[in-house]
């Protein structure tokens, strides 16, 4: 189902990949031990909302909800996003919706998310699913540079969808995860491409019942690893409707999760559940449930 070896993804100059939107978020902490946004640059289509407390395990975490003016994502849009937390600052990033990525006859899309972590912070990117429209054609990269000190949760997930029903897939989606420490050395690669025919049958006769593909990841050096896996795996709801694995990340740096789900509901409640789970095992304390 997932390419890894043959491109699907045309070769680009580094031109084409120059960023024409932008935003940066930096959080430091106050005196009261309160994270706050010390400083914020964004320019169209993105839209920052102000920070809320909303946790009440963690009363001094901001928590950032991320919109977008423009209703999607389109051809020829180069999206960067910067997310820095200095030593002890706590935050939980997401969106209020999910992110359209519309139909591109030519071109593509590129987006970049560079989450920067300093010792002791705690950062939390969770965004929900990105849905690919037909014909879509996107390049994704997610890097991590932190601190050892550093805990990181991530949610990266994609939903295939033809709002017309016409059963058309997506073009391609190219995707990378980076986890990197302050000095640049590489700890985590996981690198994936995908055409929409490939996700749309599951290279197999009998096709493909699952419409979301995710990756959920801990990172961090000071879990216990074996005993999050186990909590993680009891995450998994009975029946079909969440195919998941786990594993343990290479060079100590935490676990992840890869999972597909028959539908939105299904990945947002199995999600859910595997966030509690690594929450309580990094603070001790689940979640308090954010609005959307």
């Amino acid at each position: 189902m997932l390419n890894t070896a043959d491109s699907v993804v045309p070769d680009v100059g580094k031109s084409k990949l120059l960023s024409d939107s932008r935003l940066e978020m930096s959080f430091k902490v106050d005196p009261e031990q309160r994270s706050y946004l010390s400083k914020q640059y964004f320019t169209y289509p993105f839209h920052v909302c102000r920070a809320q407390y909303m946790d009440k395990s963690l009363p001094g975490m901001a928590t950032m909800y991320l919109q977008s003016c423009s209703g999607g994502v389109f051809k020829g849009d180069r999206l960067s996003t910067v997310i820095e937390a200095s030593e002890g600052a706590q935050v939980h990033v997401t969106t209020q919706a999910s992110t359209i990525i519309h139909r591109m006859e030519d071109d593509f899309a590129n987006q970049t998310i560079d989450i920067k972590g300093a010792k002791g912070s705690f950062i939390e990117y969770m965004p929900e699913s990105t849905i690919l429209f037909p014909e879509a054609k996107l390049r994704s990269t997610i890097t991590i540079t932190r601190d050892s000190g550093c805990d990181v949760i991530v949610c990266d997930s994609f939903l295939a969808h033809d709002p017309e029903g016409t059963k058309k897939s997506f073009s391609w989606l190219k995707n990378e995860l980076i986890v990197q420490n302050l000095d640049g050395n590489t700890d985590v690669v996981d690198r994936f491409e995908a055409t929409g025919e490939q996700f749309r049958s599951g290279e197999s006769s009998g096709g493909n019942p699952y419409t979301v593909h995710g990756t959920f990841a801990v990172i961090s050096n000071r879990v216990k690893t074996e005993s999050l896996l186990e909590a993680l795996r009891t995450c998994l709801p009975p029946g079909d409707d969440v195919f998941s694995g786990s594993s343990s990340l290479p060079n100590k740096a935490g676990c992840w999760v890869r999972y597909l789900a028959v539908d939105g509901i299904a990945a947002d409640k199995y999600v859910q559940s595997l966030w509690f789970v690594a929450r309580e095992a990094l603070t001790g304390h689940p979640p308090s449930k954010r609005r959307k």
